[in-house]
């Protein structure tokens, strides 16, 4: 990891962007109680240099496990069962996530629970990654799809997963220009921002149950997993489904900052996640 400070130095440097985030994220988590407790000191550029640090050590070991060599990471898991209740009785759903720790070791989750999991992403070239994936590591039980805004066949492609007993992994906590119509504001953090209706819609449509769950960095090559429950099987009506995403949102803000409060150099949302809130 010695290699890994010069690297994250020049970043750390011409990665303005980045570096205003992560000011902006620390200065927020300071603002209150609880998180001046959490940081124990006023954040600086000292700081902000570590949350980048500890992000370039989340990419390494998601590397490692890309490879195949996962044995090398350590996973203390919590909560599985949830999951493995699905699996036994055939039943799919979808698996909500975040930028907190790594996304990328729900691929261990997958293969320690037996899962199929489907991750939707916006990058048009799912199709080429999903091909590389097939030759890197042949049988992986975890497929990319690509997402597009108002796709039907997206939809489609989705609820047949689902219907398959399969899991469809689905970020929370980035609201993407195409979907800024269907974001809704809440509190986090002290502060007001805005965080997508999308997930929690798509859950209200299909009635199919919602795990949360996060993996976040511990140590050396070991990393703490916890899915819990966050929304039962059932069908909302049309007419009531935005009241329901919204206040499913609001509890998804609550989880997130109290993760965030837990672990507040894990969460790696570098972009101006306040820029449409209006602070409380």
């Amino acid at each position: 990891m010695v290699l890994l400070t010069p690297i994250v130095a020049y970043f750390f440097v011409t990665g303005g962007a980045a570096r205003r985030a992560s000011m902006d994220y620390l200065r927020t988590l300071w603002a209150t109680p609880r998180g001046r407790a959490s940081l124990g000191e006023r954040p600086t550029l000292r700081h902000s240099f570590r949350h980048l640090y500890e992000f370039a050590e989340n990419i390494v070991d998601s590397m490692v496990v890309w490879s195949g060599d996962e044995e090398r990471i350590r996973i203390d898991e919590h909560g599985s069962e949830h999951l493995l209740a699905l699996v036994r009785e055939g039943r799919g759903g979808i698996l909500l996530s975040s930028h907190l720790g790594s996304s990328d070791m729900l691929r261990v989750l997958s293969k320690q629970t037996g899962i199929v999991l489907n991750v939707l992403s916006f990058t048009r070239h799912a199709a080429r990654i999903n091909a590389f994936f097939d030759q890197l590591q042949p049988g992986l039980r975890m497929r990319l799809i690509h997402f597009e805004p108002g796709s039907i066949s997206v939809a489609l492609e989705i609820k047949a997963a689902i219907e398959r007993g399969e899991f469809v992994g689905i970020l929370g906590d980035r609201v993407w220009e195409s979907e800024r119509h269907r974001s809704v504001s809440v509190p986090f953090l002290g502060r007001r921002t805005r965080f997508p209706l999308g997930p929690f819609l798509l859950q209200a449509t299909l009635g199919c149950p919602m795990l949360l769950s996060t993996c976040v960095r511990t140590g050396h090559a070991r990393y703490a997993a916890s899915t819990e429950c966050f929304a039962p099987a059932v069908k909302v009506p049309r007419g009531e489904r935005t009241k329901y995403a919204e206040e499913l949102v609001h509890r998804y803000a609550a989880v997130l900052e109290r993760e965030c409060l837990r672990t507040p150099y894990q969460w790696f949302n570098f972009f101006d996640f306040w820029r449409d809130g209006t602070d409380l």
